[in-house]
């Protein structure tokens, strides 16, 4: 990583300022954490003055807001799941996955707003995980769960599982 400091002086009306910089090629060396606001960093880092002026006035006049339907970013996966509900276990797969909720691939039919647990055991992750959820969304595919609540670990699970290839 080139990483180095720099010491700049700025010469603002009666101001004399040291400022002490900190820079990095981002071309060279790309940012570790893949995450949504390390990406956004390390994007906005690249903008002009003008560019980033742009952005925050259309962020902050809400431009964005109308477009994004879903809270929750969702990944893509192939992973096998267990739920219950008053009929018992049924076993499916999980299509996508959110901080939010679950897509699970199942032929059984459950009801709009019925209340399951669903049990899944993410890749490098050393347990199977139970979270509580709601069904919102019925297809001939399956079901669209949103979860309750989920606690640290709970996240932490559906963060493995998503970040799994």
């Amino acid at each position: 990583m080139d990483e180095c400091f720099r010491n700049e002086w700025t010469n603002a009306p009666g101001i004399r300022t040291r400022i002490r910089c900190f820079t990095m090629d981002s071309l060279k060396t790309p940012l570790q954490d893949p995450t949504i606001t390390h990406q956004l960093f390390q994007l906005i880092t690249e903008m002009s003055e003008d560019e980033k002026r742009t952005l925050l006035k259309l962020l902050r006049k809400g431009a964005l807001k109308s477009r994004c339907r879903r809270q929750y970013f969702r990944k893509p996966i192939h992973t096998p799941v267990q739920y219950t509900n008053k009929s018992g276990l049924s076993r499916g797969i999980i299509r996508d996955i959110s901080l939010g909720g679950v897509f699970i691939l199942s032929r059984r039919p459950l009801s709009l707003g019925q209340s399951l647990s669903i049990a899944f055991s993410p890749a490098n992750f050393e347990k199977t995980v139970w979270i509580t959820g709601d069904v919102m969304r019925v297809t001939p595919e399956g079901i669209g769960v949103r979860f309750r609540s989920i606690n640290h670990v709970q996240k932490t699970a559906v963060i493995s599982a998503a970040s799994s290839k």
